[in-house]
């Protein structure tokens, strides 16, 4: 976990959501600014290692929840996207990253 930078922006936002909090309250408990959390869920800025044991202790946040399983689904959106109803050129794998993490259900 320390060498790969973890981008966990609709993770956290989804976190912040369900504990019904503001990114002003979230930030606060956390230590940080607003404009930074609102970075981090924007995927504009990586978890620190600092970040993520505080969110750990402060709002109770499994470490590994942080790491996701965006790339599994991949290959499951890879299908929904080739279908043939679906013209067009098939997103990236980035992309295809990047919808698994804000729209985890998005493969299902």
């Amino acid at each position: 976990m320390a060498d790969q930078k973890i981008f966990a922006g609709p993770r956290i936002r989804r976190i912040r959501s369900a504990k019904g909090l503001t990114q002003t309250a979230m930030a606060e408990g956390l230590g940080i600014s607003p404009s930074y959390l609102n970075l981090i869920e924007r995927n504009q800025r990586p978890l620190t290692v600092q970040l993520i044991l505080k969110l750990a202790s402060v709002y109770k946040v499994d470490p590994h929840e942080l790491q996701g399983e965006a790339r599994g689904s991949v290959a499951a959106l890879k299908e929904v996207f080739s279908d043939p109803l679906l013209v067009g050129e098939l997103p990236g794998d980035q992309e295809l990253i990047e919808l698994a993490e804000a729209a985890p259900n998005a493969s299902a």
